[in-house]
């Protein structure tokens, strides 16, 4: 069984059991769920249409985490230290003071705290893991098990602190043994860059009121929200950081006393991690809980710190206190943010390993752009994405004033290079404005990648998944377990923020402006605005110019890759400060206009029957209904033989409107066929076109029983199987067909002729047939062929074979449709193999191409008259682990999904398979369409 040995390294790197593609936000509906399923054209003509072009790699399952199972501890606090002297006789502990671990054996604090009053005496007793509960005496194993007490073998004061004035209240004490890191206890990171960028803070103190329980008094530990404040609110107490209560009910507020902690906990990794900023060095005095508070910030003590540490004896080093090495160096032992994950479907690499493999397999649509060597004006901080697999978006500054020659796949071992054919700017695009900041990249050559659709409405997601550049490290999700790896190389970050409304931008560039600070001009209208209120771990999430703002949307019967904006300003990708980004939709004209030339398709097709036409279905409208044609002419909605214009509408590249699926056409009144000897009614066509209507009452026969049974009900009413009688009176069925008729059923030619002699028997209804299944086995009477079927390259690979006598149409066995549209098939279509071993059949998913796209793969080959190509499925996410070969006349069938929920849905054949490669997933199917022989097959129907 292969597919275990392939999901190996899947259950290794991720915390989904399934290898289900890269992690992403879930599919939102922005209201295209219930949309209609979409037809494709021959060719393009609408700019809207990628999901219908790259259909074939829609994802199709999103599964959400199952929830995790509760922390048997609480794990925020788990740095919080008390600190405690032996006071004699009796040997009891005072507890004096808050501290933080800040490593495994040294504990930062106050010198206040170090200093008494009695004499002499230092702390000399050191608590953690105390839980929920301040760790002092009261608190025991039964509180929380991961409680310990550690001696004070030293303690290292500021060399200028002042006992007086409490100027440089500072101070670490060391351990006498190492503490073994668990979730319970674990140090604190260090805030130590000079900029504290955080206006919303966390106080970390002791709850004021004593909570008795088992009776002992317990302190709980007590986080509230402060606001950062410009330092004059607090000049009359303090000159540290200033910070507002968020909250004011009373008894929810902790003490205010000397070294409580100020924090704000920072994401990596899907966790979080807290950061000392300061230490509380004063407060104001009115009412029970105070308002404003002034901490000693810790970044001032950077220098004397390391020395300290040094002092101390420890292994701790400047690096060791960067915030990227603290992080991940305690990343598994911190909370999980899990709103973070269950927003997201998809594996979560659980190391760095995983966002690697997913970066070079899932994230090829984004691209660096490339310069000649020594080439003046080169970005080396700008991205492209794929908008269609020859076409690129990225931001008009970008490649300008020097255009790129080239774009290169982001990966560690092979990174690919495709030439660029042209790139155009924005017309309106000046340089250092962020006006018309969008350009369009062409690529001299088609790249197999599956492209972020532009995503075109004025309607956006709540969240987005945000595109930057960040530590590959720092991505993943560990849980409970340690990354060994160190890797840190650049990698894709896609962290998920929330799109803000412009005033949450407008108020922060104003700001900004306020500081004299140098800001573009970003507007409502052409701009997008997205931000979190979580910070990241720095160098987890930067700026990448270009880079894009996508979501999956829930489109067409799958989830669709969809691109709002371009990535343009802000330092962290919206975590933190707000980003903005250049709006996809409000560029679309110009896009259109860049991208899409309707009258360039037919020449890379290669057609000689003039230009495609641009097709418009209106499916309001049915046949009789008054409608405006193409060209503007009043008209009648007639079938297309009734119209005498209809060639030459098709012919001309001009609009065409066509009424409800196709066969009925928008026909102006003066071209109405009129005055001419009405044509006989042909019974055949009145069969066919009447096909849902005809056989309702069976479909809705047969839905009553599936309710009975599937196994009985559950087969293919409509699929025949070719039969020869061979040597022993054996039958061999090699190939099938479609019921079309009671008595007619479509083949290729190719299977009718595959043991060089008429075939003698159909089996029709057999394939998924249950025990009481009534399948019919009548014989054949005679096999037509198109009379131009060359058998050496598949021209009109077509045949229809009639049985002895008409069937009795059951509920296991009756016809099907004909799809007759000549202007559009079903973007998806289902391919229904036989095999003769169980299972006896297999379904595909296979979608159309556009001609032109299939003669450019083709290459050498030629698509010849009535063929199509169509390319198996590949859901972006899935692992493809084998490429199935399908023999010719293999049905490709569509359901005509109604809204009706109680009958069978009507099937249409829509091609037969003929011929091609299937050596890989991505090889073309060449297929018979079939309504393109509609008038062949009437024609040839007795």
């Amino acid at each position: 069984m292969m597919w275990l040995k392939l999901a190996v390294p899947c259950l290794l790197l991720s915390i989904s059991p399934f290898c289900d593609g890269y992690s992403t936000l879930f599919p939102a509906d922005l209201g295209l769920a219930e949309e209609d399923v979409p037809f494709m054209p021959r060719e393009r003509d609408e700019f809207d249409d990628c999901h219908i072009h790259y259909a074939r790699y829609a994802r199709t399952e999103a599964e959400s985490l199952d929830p995790f199972e509760p922390y048997p501890e609480p794990r925020e606090n788990s740095h919080v230290a008390a600190i405690g002297v032996t006071r004699k006789p009796g040997n009891t502990i005072e507890w004096l003071c808050m501290g933080t671990l800040i490593w495994e054996n040294v504990v930062l604090t106050t010198a206040h705290c170090t200093v008494l009053e009695e004499g002499n005496a230092n702390p000399d007793v050191v608590r953690l893991g105390g839980g929920y509960y301040f760790p002092d005496s009261a608190i025991t194993a039964a509180d929380s098990e991961h409680v310990i007490e550690r001696k004070v073998s030293a303690i290292v004061r500021h060399p200028e602190f002042d006992p007086i004035t409490g100027a440089n209240d500072i101070a670490v004490v060391k351990l006498d043994e190492l503490v073994r890191v668990n979730p319970s206890v674990a140090p604190v990171c260090l805030w130590l860059y000079t900029e504290i960028p955080f206006s919303r803070m966390e106080s970390v103190g002791r709850s004021r009121l004593q909570a008795v329980r088992n009776g002992s008094p317990k302190a709980e530990i007590i986080n509230e929200v402060y606001f950062q404040r410009n330092k004059n609110k607090c000049a009359s107490f303090g000159t540290g950081v200033c910070m507002e209560r968020n909250r004011t009910i009373a008894n929810e507020c902790s003490t205010a006393a000397r070294g409580d902690i100020l924090q704000r906990r920072l994401v990596h990794n899907f966790a979080t991690s807290p950061f000392l900023i300061g230490l509380l060095t004063s407060h104001s005095t009115g009412g029970q809980c105070p308002t404003l508070r002034s901490y000693a910030p810790v970044n001032q003590y950077r220098d004397w710190l390391i020395e300290a540490m040094q002092q101390l004896e420890t292994l701790a080093t400047r690096s060791s206190f960067h915030p990227v090495a603290c992080a991940l160096r305690y990343a598994h032992v911190r909370p999980r943010v899990e709103g973070l994950l269950y927003e997201r479907i998809g594996d979560v690499p659980r190391f760095a390993a995983g966002v690697a493999g997913d970066e070079s397999r899932y994230m090829t649509y984004i691209v660096q752009l490339a310069w000649p060597q020594g080439s003046a004006n080169a970005r080396n901080d700008c991205v492209a994405t794929y908008v269609d697999q020859r076409t690129l978006l990225t931001l008009a500054e970008c490649v300008l004033p020097t255009s790129p020659t080239s774009v290169r796949t982001k990966d560690r071992y092979r990174s690919e290079s495709f030439e660029i054919a042209d790139v155009v700017a924005h017309p309106k695009y000046s340089p250092g404005s962020s006006r018309n900041n969008i350009a369009v990249i062409k690529l001299k050559s088609r790249v197999e990648v599956v492209p972020a659709c532009p995503w075109l409405l004025p309607t956006l997601p709540d969240r987005v998944d945000y595109t930057g550049i960040g530590r590959m490290n720092l991505q993943n999700f560990l849980g409970d377990t340690q990354d060994p790896s160190s890797e840190s190389i650049p990698s894709f970050a896609m962290p998920a923020v929330t799109t803000q409304p412009w005033q949450l931008c407008g108020n922060f560039l104003a700001n900004l402006a306020a500081r004299n600070q140098s800001v573009p001009e970003f507007t409502e209208d052409e701009h997008l605005c997205f931000g979190d209120e979580q910070w990241q771990v720095p160098d987890g999430c930067s700026l990448l110019k270009g880079a894009p703002v996508m979501r999956y949307i829930v489109r067409s019967g799958g989830f669709v890759k969809y691109l709002f904006g371009l990535s343009l300003a802000g330092k962290f990708c919206g975590l933190g400060l707000p980003s903005v980004a250049v709006a996809i939709a409000p560029h679309a004209d110009w896009l259109r206009s860049v991208i899409l030339n309707p009258a360039s398709s037919a020449l890379q097709a290669g057609s000689t029957k003039g230009s495609s036409p641009l097709i418009f279905i209106n499916p309001d409208l049915k046949r009789s209904d008054e409608c405006t044609d193409g060209r503007g002419s009043l008209g009648i909605c007639v079938p297309h033989e009734e119209c005498t214009s209809t060639r030459e509408q098709l012919g001309s590249g001009g609009r065409v409107t066509l009424c409800t699926n196709g066969s009925i056409i928008c026909c102006a009144w003066g071209d109405i066929a009129r005055g001419q000897p009405s044509q006989p009614v042909n019974p055949v066509q009145v069969e066919l076109d009447s096909c849902e209507e005809r056989y309702q009452a069976v479909r809705e026969e047969r839905f009553l029983g599936l309710q009975e049974s599937e196994d009985d009900y559950g087969n293919l009413a409509s699929v025949a199987e070719i039969g020869w009688v061979m040597s022993g009176g054996k039958i061999s069925f090699p190939c099938s067909g479609f019921l079309i008729t009671l008595r007619t059923i479509v083949t290729t030619a190719r299977c009718a002729e595959s043991n060089g002699r008429k075939p003698t028997v159909a089996r029709i209804g057999s394939v998924g047939a249950g025990q009481r299944t009534n399948y019919l086995l009548p014989p054949i009477r005679k096999v037509t062929v198109h009379d131009d079927y060359d058998e050496t390259n598949g021209l009109h690979n077509i045949a229809l074979i009639t049985l002895a006598e008409p069937i009795t149409a059951t509920p296991f066995v009756f016809p099907s449709c004909l799809w007759k549209n000549q202007t559009h098939l079903p973007a998806g279509a289902i391919l229904l193999s036989l095999w003769d071993n169980e299972p006896r059949i297999t379904t595909h998913s296979v979608h159309p191409m556009y001609y032109s796209e299939c003669r450019e793969r083709l290459e050498d080959s030629e698509l010849l008259d009535g063929q199509i190509c169509m390319l198996r499925a590949a859901p972006e996410t899935k692992f493809i682990v084998s490429t199935p070969c399908f023999t010719t006349g293999s049905i490709i069938m569509w359901e005509n999904t109604t809204a009706n929920p109680e009958i069978i849905d009507a099937q249409h054949l829509v091609a037969l398979h003929s011929h091609g490669d299937c050596r890989e997933n991505d090889d073309v199917l060449l297929t018979i369409r079939v309504s393109d022989y509609y008038d062949w097959i009437v024609s040839n129907i007795k």
